[in-house]
């Protein structure tokens, strides 16, 4: 039995779909797997011990630079200003990944302190290579957590250093024997 012109112009339309879904799958995994991907990092290391140098020249006041584990790298370093206090920032990651913020604020005042630590409470007092810390953790923990998490804060004569972060405690407990080392 042979086809009509109709019933094979039919069955040529639904094989021309098929041959075309192949090739444009083909192409799309030739494209795919054609172009390079870069996965790695693209948030470059900073050196915050010589920048801190150029903004404690800046300040007219030692800036802060603790001297961290090897396998901490800081992501950022920069004067920042927020209402009308001056602060040195630098951005740490962890060994494992997470983040821990150093600010240390010069002539601040309570807006600042609050400001900064809005969504956490007091909670007591530690004391780390002879500095005394206020404990300071979140009121609401999210997932993913927040840059806030937990934060440790202590009074210097002329500043306000802050510590805040996802890290776990012993990270937190590290940086600040690192900034007493950096103080004394």
């Amino acid at each position: 039995m042979s086809l009509t012109p109709a019933q094979r112009r039919a069955k040529q339309t639904i094989r021309n779909l098929v041959l075309s879904l192949i090739v444009t799958m083909g192409l799309v995994a030739a494209i795919y797997l054609g172009v390079p991907r870069d996965d790695s990092n693209r948030i470059a290391a900073v050196d915050y011990q010589t920048i801190s140098i150029d903004a404690s020249e800046s300040l007219g006041q030692q800036a802060l630079s603790p001297e961290v584990p090897s396998d901490w790298w800081a992501n950022a370093a920069r004067l920042e200003t927020t209402l009308g206090v001056v602060s040195w920032y630098v951005g740490f990651v962890t060994e494992d990944n997470q983040y821990i913020g150093l600010s240390q604020a010069f002539d601040t005042n309570p807006s600042w302190e609050s400001s900064l630590l809005s969504s956490n409470f007091q909670d007591g007092q530690i004391e780390l290579s002879g500095l005394t810390w206020e404990i300071w953790p979140t009121i609401n923990p999210s997932s993913p957590p927040g840059t806030t998490e937990y934060a440790l804060l202590h009074r210097l004569e002329n500043s306000v250093v802050v510590i805040y972060g996802t890290a776990v405690t012993a990270d937190f407990e590290k940086l600040a024997k690192a900034i007493s080392s950096d103080i004394n």
